[in-house]
């Protein structure tokens, strides 16, 4: 399920990396992306959950997580934090691996930062 939000307001720029990696992951890790995504609603209900411009990118956000928690209800990756937190985890190291190996054989690119970025 995509998601499509306004342009991330300067009260709320500090969620934007959360949002981004979201979407870069969001076809190949579903689990991540709901959890960035959530990081992201999290963070920004502490910044401003009352302008105009902040809940136009938070109820979205909520929406979607709410939907998408519905959706994937039967994941428990999902559903129960410790297992999110280990496939997290796993999904990273897998990540750095390849970033690492990639760098090691010297063959950089955008994609490689992206990976040790991430």
């Amino acid at each position: 399920m995509s998601l499509s939000l306004p342009p991330v307001p300067q009260s709320l720029k500090s969620i934007q990396h959360f949002l981004k990696t979201a979407t870069e992951h969001e076809t190949r890790d579903p689990v991540t992306t709901y959890w960035c995504r959530l990081a992201a609603l999290q963070n920004g209900m502490a910044m401003d959950k009352s302008s105009k411009e902040a809940l136009a990118v938070l109820l979205p956000l909520m929406d979607w997580l709410e939907a998408t928690k519905k959706e994937m209800s039967g994941n428990e990756a999902i559903s129960n934090e410790v297992v999110a937190n280990a496939h997290i985890e796993n999904y990273a190291m897998k990540l750095f691996l390849w970033a690492d190996k990639e760098d090691r054989e010297a063959r950089f690119n955008k994609n490689v930062v992206k990976a040790f970025y991430s």
